[in-house]
């Protein structure tokens, strides 16, 4: 819950500013524009390009503006539609989400977070590590993560070490695998992932601010 306050404030303000960028485009487009047209159609000067361009989208949007704002609605609504029902499209967006500048490590911060600390409250509560990973596979919305979760699983299910289910993952940080490592080796594989989980949520609180401040 907090993560996600953090989130949903960090794109308050950039969401408020890209409305208002928004309106006051379209406004200068239909209303202001427009008044200059008949001007530059008395002088009977060559325009430039871009001036001949602002010229014709004004006219476009002033003619088409409720097909523009419909364009608009049929995309966000196809695009929900797809990202909740179709599995690939949805995992295509969150890797592309994954590895973009920025928003990537605030992703993988965050769920690698909320896993981990989930993971150690099951262990300490004496849930098996089999049973953990498919409550945690439910968790999660994450499809790459849902993955590496069942991958894990399998593993698990054919005799292999936790930590060998997680190598070479792109999506689980090393120094999380290393911790892993040295939770098995220890046998405190649930102190790991507490620490883990401080770790990952410190870089994602991190992370969030730091987005704030380029906004």
């Amino acid at each position: 819950e907090k993560t996600r306050k953090e989130m949903l404030s960090a794109m308050i303000y950039p969401s408020v500013i890209l409305t208002m960028v928004v309106v006051v485009i379209v406004f200068l487009v239909v209303f202001v524009v427009p008044q200059f047209v008949s001007m530059f159609a008395d002088q009977g000067a060559e325009l430039p390009a871009i001036t001949k361009f602002v010229i014709a989208a004004s006219d476009f949007f002033t003619n088409w503006w409720w097909a523009v704002l419909l364009a608009i609605i049929a995309i966000i609504l196809i695009f929900r539609w797809f990202y909740k029902n179709i599995r690939e499209f949805r995992r295509a967006v969150q890797i592309f989400g994954m590895k973009s500048p920025v928003f990537g490590k605030i992703i993988i911060n965050g769920q690698v977070s909320t896993i981990t600390r989930t993971f150690s409250s099951l262990l300490n509560h004496g849930v098996f590590i089999t049973d953990s990973m498919e409550i945690l596979s439910n968790l999660t919305n994450n499809e790459i993560y849902k993955e590496i979760l069942s991958r894990t699983l399998i593993g698990l299910s054919k005799g292999a070490k936790l930590s060998e289910t997680f190598r070479g993952e792109w999506a689980f940080p090393v120094v999380a695998y290393e911790m892993i490592v040295t939770g098995e080796s220890t046998g405190q594989l649930a102190l790991m992932m507490q620490k883990v989980a401080e770790h990952y949520g410190n870089l994602h609180h991190n992370s969030v601010t730091v987005l704030k401040s380029l906004i």
